[in-house]
């Protein structure tokens, strides 16, 4: 079993990135403090501004397997047969929508501190990610990064399953894995401290990272 850290990964997948992005201008993005300390490796070895977008799944509070959707940067994603399934009015998925916008923009600013959000329009985004996040998630922060205008959806990631694969679809343009998606990862990731990564932690992740002249 290889145990890898998070920066450990994100150098790893940095490398394999290189003949896919080339020199195309490129944003980097977690949507998990995970997926963060992925990307801002990620984001410092290709001089490329880091971004964050903070997803949520959309759930029936107190109700187990009760996922219905994901909300990332304003994007709502819906699940309508989950929906039926739960025989959840639409009053109620309104709220709950408006609930996780809430909760999603405030851990947004939390994460960027004082830098602002990074224009999309016409560049490549990478979403790097842990390998840890849930396909919905990944799918609401594709939809959500299209909305701003990206040119090319890259997904980076240690391992993926089969089902994320699946789902995400031709969503992304292509994705950049350390092993192949479905099959046994002979992997851990492990960092020590990272229980205790914080807001402040990030936002300055977020802040180091950024270029003079990029725009935001």
């Amino acid at each position: 079993m290889l145990v890898l850290t998070r920066t450990e990964v994100g150098r790893r997948l940095a490398t394999a990135l290189v003949p896919v992005l080339g020199m195309e201008p490129t944003v980097v993005i977690g949507i998990s403090p995970g997926g963060i300390a992925v990307a801002a490796e990620i984001a410092r070895l290709f001089e490329a501004p880091l971004d964050v977008l903070p997803a949520c799944r959309l759930d029936v509070p107190g109700r187990l397997r009760s996922t219905f959707g994901a909300i990332a940067n304003g994007s709502t994603l819906l699940l309508p047969g989950r929906v039926a399934a739960l025989a959840l009015p639409e009053a109620y998925v309104a709220r709950l929508v408006e609930v996780a916008h809430e909760e999603v923009a405030e851990a947004a600013r939390a994460w960027r501190g004082q830098a602002g959000p990074v224009s999309l329009t016409g560049r490549t985004v990478v979403l790097a990610d842990d390998g840890l996040a849930e396909p919905v998630l990944l799918q609401a922060a594709v939809r959500a990064v299209r909305s701003l205008g990206a040119r090319r959806v890259v997904l980076a990631a240690p391992t993926a399953t089969a089902e994320c694969c699946a789902d995400l679809g031709r969503a992304i343009d292509t994705s950049v894995l350390l092993y192949e998606a479905g099959a046994p990862c002979p992997l851990r990731i492990q960092d020590q401290t990272f229980a205790q990564t914080t807001g402040a932690d990030v936002s300055t992740l977020v802040r180091t990272s950024r270029p003079v002249a990029v725009a935001s």
